[in-house]
């Protein structure tokens, strides 16, 4: 599973505040999936937090705060997730890792979180979310077009007026006046791992050598995913 808010494995994560007198009681919330207990920690002020947005709180010292879940590392707290709020916006260069305020990066008053995507804008920037047992991070999209920017196809693919992205990388070279989306023949499959243009056919973000874009197709029921007037094709390479 790829990030928490996968649609593959439903797990509520959301604990009620009730009063400062029980934010030290733990949430109680049931898959309906598999009907498993989860619990999640509050800490012991979070019910003095005001809820801005989406994850998004003030916490009672006036500092913007994304509301998460990590694995919990304490077997002591009796939980599996435990709830912490992240006041920190992590910009990664290189080898480089440097840590902001949140506020500082995300201007909460315009931003938005694009529909059953992990994609998220706001006046400025666009963001994609990495889920992880951590509670996931935010990273900046670079080169979008906030103003412009929207979903493609599903949750990991996003376009602007210039480029394709997928799970907030830049898809090089896509011509977008000939994009076409490779949607799999199986409906019931929602994940969308090839698309292409007049020129090239990409998987995900790298272009599928020796394809020939015009014959090119997905496929379902058979050994290899997609196949064009040549070759056959698993994972984004030529299948011998």
């Amino acid at each position: 599973m790829e990030t928490f808010r996968s649609t593959t494995i439903i797990i509520i994560f959301f604990a009620v505040f009730t009063s400062c007198n029980n934010s030290s009681k733990t949430d109680q919330t049931v898959s309906k999936t598999d009907k498993v207990l989860v619990y999640a920690k509050e800490p012991n002020d979070s019910a003095e937090y005001k809820l801005l947005k989406y994850d998004f709180y003030l916490s009672k010292g006036g500092q913007l705060c994304e509301r998460k879940l990590a694995a919990a590392m304490d077997s002591s707290c009796n939980c599996t997730f435990e709830v912490y709020y992240d006041s920190t916006f992590t910009i990664y260069t290189g080898d480089t890792t440097l840590k902001k305020p949140l506020n500082t990066i995300v201007d909460i008053n315009s931003f938005v979180w694009l529909d059953s995507t992990e994609y998220s804008k706001d006046k400025s920037k666009v963001f994609y979310f990495h889920g992880n047992s951590d509670g996931g991070n935010r990273v900046i999209v670079d080169k979008a077009d906030p103003l412009t920017f929207k979903r493609l196809c599903e949750y990991r693919w996003g376009v602007d007026k210039n480029y394709v992205f997928y799970k907030g990388d830049m898809v090089k070279g896509v011509n977008l006046k000939h994009l076409q989306v490779l949607y799999p023949p199986d409906t019931a499959d929602h994940f969308i791992d090839y698309i292409k243009d007049d020129k090239n056919v990409y998987y995900t973000t790298e272009i599928v050598t020796s394809a020939d874009a015009k014959t090119f197709k997905v496929v379902s029921g058979q050994k290899w995913e997609a196949e064009d007037k040549n070759y056959k094709y698993e994972t984004g390479r030529r299948k011998e």
